[in-house]
């Protein structure tokens, strides 16, 4: 053994050498367990969206995952410097993280067209708090404290490969190889991505489970050519028509409310209704309390997208955000070629969610946004009582029979909108913030609607007053649950509706779930004007028509919904 004298320091080269080799051993022992735990990870986020939750289909996610990461990341380990694989992690972490968010609040897979077209609503929805937060995003920051590791032993682990030395090759070739015969036998089996991109809306489920999100949206862009090919899926019903009554026009007044839940309207705390005025007025009108929503890919937008156009919205992008879309089975152009005048309000701004286009699409003659109306937000948009105002305001200078389609704010979630000028005491005591927020905005919303609606029954005499929720607010708590339920893969809501009618109508359904689509028949079916429209709604006044609803691709009795949202399933 040969020893020199270096700097006062004896240095033995055989026992440096062997450090180096226990060294670089540990350091190829921590890039083993970081890959294995990041194929944790990625199994994990994609076993919380899959609908097939077994012991097999883990197994299998984690099998061919730990394939494609052991690529991806040796790859990135094999730089001189960490960059490449900070920029890896930031951005697995960040998709993770942001199709988690979508698939806990929409029930359904979120694609990277989307997120093109999303990108102003997903910015301004983080800037104000309201992506819900779930226990399961930790998925996302599983192997956090490995990647630190790696971050800062990355010198050391960058000698790896002296260790591991001829056998590098094959961590490459086998994964590859592995890969590629599991799909060619998929190929010859019939159940590869090629086959299920043939009937994409019916295999979306199948593709995620077996290929993952990422494979999903690159079947979406290329099956829908980035957008262009979404249209053609809309699915309209059957023909209405109806020729003109000798009446006189009725006004309309559609008030959406944010958040509203079906379960809210008939929900006491401490003995007291928290909508009171809805509960009362629910009982002398016409009344639906379990109406089906379409919150989809367009989240809040889908509401009016189904009700004004009475067609079921997309699932895989934001309907309203169409550019060749034309409506044509807007019941405002029915309204319209009948002399009827129309606004549509809202106390956000019009670029949201396309708003400020699609409603002229549609056949609104003015859309009156925050900024038209001279608003300011206070909160996250303008108070619901002072649009109630506005457009009430706009409408008694309107000669002509009009429809009114007013859009609440105040109640959008977190739900803390309404303590910037409304506060009922009646709720400090409860401990969830999130319950007490929406009781308190459901709270504020009631009498702000009941004010509006008693100064429009006072002012206009022949007005129809239709009043709705656009989805549920993301709540199941012991203190309170919305009216939701999950089957087929898809995630029922409900929200409650309630028609005030001229003559003061009043009928309570019991047995059957009304849904968006039934909105525009009923209006048409009540302005007494000439019409065709295709739907596969029905006149809920005068209840007559389709015994189901379409939802996914699917038919659903009515009769059933209301039963499982009434009665839902021990667990």
């Amino acid at each position: 053994m040969n020893i020199t004298a270096q700097s006062g320091k004896a240095i033995c080269p055989d026992v440096t050498e062997s450090s180096r080799r226990i060294s670089a051993g540990a350091a190829s022992a921590v890039v083993v367990f970081f890959i294995l735990l990041n194929s944790v990870k990625i199994t994990m986020f994609n076993f919380l969206i899959m609908e097939s939750q077994t012991v097999w289909t883990f197994a299998y996610k984690l099998f061919f995952t730990l394939l494609f990461t052991v690529l991806v990341f040796y790859t990135s380990l094999t730089f001189k410097k960490p960059h490449v694989i900070v920029i890896a992690y930031i951005i697995q972490t960040a998709y993770i993280i942001t199709m988690l968010c979508y698939y806990n609040y929409f029930r359904n897979y979120l694609h990277l067209f989307q997120v093109t077209a999303l990108f102003t609503e997903g910015i301004t929805s983080v800037k104000h708090f309201t992506i819900p937060w779930n226990n399961n995003l930790l998925t996302a920051i599983l192997d956090l404290p490995l990647f630190l590791y790696v971050l800062i032993t990355y010198k050391k682990i960058s000698t790896f490969k002296t260790v591991l030395g001829p056998y590098l090759k094959y961590i490459l070739i086998a994964p590859a190889v592995l890969i590629a015969a599991a799909e060619g036998w998929s190929l010859y089996s019939g159940s590869s991505i090629v086959h299920f991109s043939k009937d994409y809306s019916a295999y979306e489920s199948a593709i995620v489970e077996k290929y993952g999100t990422l494979a999903n949206s690159l079947c979406d862009i290329i099956t829908n050519k980035g957008g262009k090919n979404h249209i053609q899926h809309l699915k309209y019903g059957g023909t209405i028509t109806a020729t003109a009554k000798e009446t006189a026009k009725p006004n309309f007044v559609i008030i959406q409310v944010e958040s509203m839940d079906s379960n809210v309207v008939n929900h006491k705390y401490k003995g007291k209704y928290i909508a009171p005025y809805l509960h009362s007025v629910s009982q002398s009108s016409v009344y639906y309390p379990y109406t089906m929503s379409y919150h989809k890919s367009g989240g809040t937008s889908d509401s009016e997208f189904s009700v004004i156009n009475s067609v079921e919205p997309l699932g895989n992008f934001p309907s309203i955000k169409l550019s060749d879309y034309s409506y044509p089975n807007s019941m405002l152009k029915r309204l319209s070629s009948a002399n009827y005048a129309s606004y549509a309000f809202h106390g956000n701004t019009g670029s949201f969610y396309n708003r400020n286009v699609a409603f002229d699409k549609m056949g609104f003659d003015t859309f009156y946004d925050i900024n038209a109306m001279g608003m300011e937000d206070e909160g996250w948009g303008a108070p619901d009582h002072e649009v109630f105002d506005f457009a009430l305001r706009v409408m008694e200078n309107e000669e002509k029979p009009f429809i009114s389609y007013i859009i609440t704010m105040t109640s959008h979630m977190p739900f803390t909108n309404a303590e910037n000028y409304y506060k009922n005491d009646l709720y400090d005591s409860i401990e969830d913030e999130t319950v007490k927020n929406y009781f308190n905005s459901i709270s504020y919303v009631d009498s702000a609607i009941k004010d509006f609606a008693e100064q429009i029954s006072t002012r206009f005499e022949n007005t129809y007053i239709i009043i709705y929720g656009d989805h549920t607010p993301n709540i199941i708590t012991p203190e309170y649950t919305q009216a939701s339920f999950e089957t087929d893969g898809s995630y029922f809501e409900f929200v409650p509706l309630i028609i005030i009618t001229p003559d003061r109508q009043v009928y309570h359904e019991k047995s059957r779930a009304a849904c968006f689509l039934d909105v525009a028949p009923t209006v048409l079916n009540a302005s007494g004007i000439s019409f065709e429209i295709q739907s596969k709604g029905m006149d809920l006044i005068n209840p007559v028509g389709y015994a189901t609803v379409p939802f996914y691709g699917n038919d659903y009795n009515r009769a059933y919904l209301y039963e499982r949202v009434t009665n839902p399933p021990e667990e």
